[in-house]
């Protein structure tokens, strides 16, 4: 009866380990880690309104996206040193921008933002086409450009709102002041979930573009989308169906 019983826990401690690996795989790796961070980012962006530690909290995530990004894009020593710096350079200007509140300050970190994700988005597309295989890094790196697109367009968007003040409107309230630092901690969540939602197709009637200009970046980020997913999706199938063998 002993023997039977420990025969019959060999399966149940093979399925055991077996998912124990496949979830260790899942958030390991470079794009396991990057993946993680984007998603411990998002959760954590509703909180920004809630005071400056929840501030501070997101600030930490936002950091570990900013290196985690660098070296998925392109892995090594140095790529982790321009991440920190990087994340360092952006801890400093939110806090310049906590205490001073200036938009010049808003827009560069706005814009160190932007042209860090655009190039960490390129390299990994540049990866993933030009891997052989679809394995679950593959999965992992387009899940990860996929979220990074959305936030690139955060930014836009905040830079559309800097630059033309006016350009979103939430439920007919006044414009933004971007130098109080509670209400531009309230727009930057709201263009946060306002930018996913175009993004995914789920829309979001609370805040709309007002402004031409401010459409037309909303119908490039939902076309944007379509068309990633579209490509995406056609290359991996294609790289499957390559990897099948001939039949006979």
């Amino acid at each position: 009866m002993t023997r039977h019983n420990s025969s019959e826990s060999i399966p149940q401690e093979t399925d055991a380990a077996r998912a124990a690996s496949w979830l260790s795989r899942a958030v390991g790796g470079k794009f396991g880690f990057l993946l993680c961070a984007l998603i411990a980012l998002l959760l954590s962006v509703p909180m920004i309104v809630h005071g400056w530690v929840w501030n501070m909290i997101l600030g930490l995530f936002a950091s570990g996206v900013l290196v985690a990004s660098l070296h998925a894009a392109r892995p090594g020593r140095q790529s982790l040193a321009i991440g920190v710096i990087l994340a360092l350079t952006d801890l400093g200007i939110g806090r310049l921008v906590f205490f001073e509140g200036g938009r010049w300050l808003i827009a560069v970190q706005a814009t160190l933002w932007l042209a860090t994700l655009i190039y960490v988005i390129v390299t990994i597309l540049g990866a993933v086409f030009e891997r052989d295989n679809v394995d679950i890094e593959t999965l992992q790196a387009a899940l990860c450009v996929y979220l990074i697109l959305g936030m690139i367009w955060i930014y836009v968007y905040a830079l559309i709102g800097l630059a033309a003040p006016g350009s979103f409107q939430f439920q007919g309230q006044p414009r933004v002041a971007w130098s109080d630092d509670q209400t531009r901690r309230t727009e930057f969540m709201r263009l946060f979930i306002f930018s996913y939602s175009k993004l995914t197709g789920s829309g979001n009637n609370d805040l709309k573009p007002v402004s031409g200009f401010a459409n037309i970046c909303v119908c490039m980020e939902a076309l944007s989308a379509q068309v990633y997913l579209a490509l995406v999706i056609a290359r991996l199938v294609a790289k499957q169906i390559g990897k099948q063998p001939p039949k006979k």
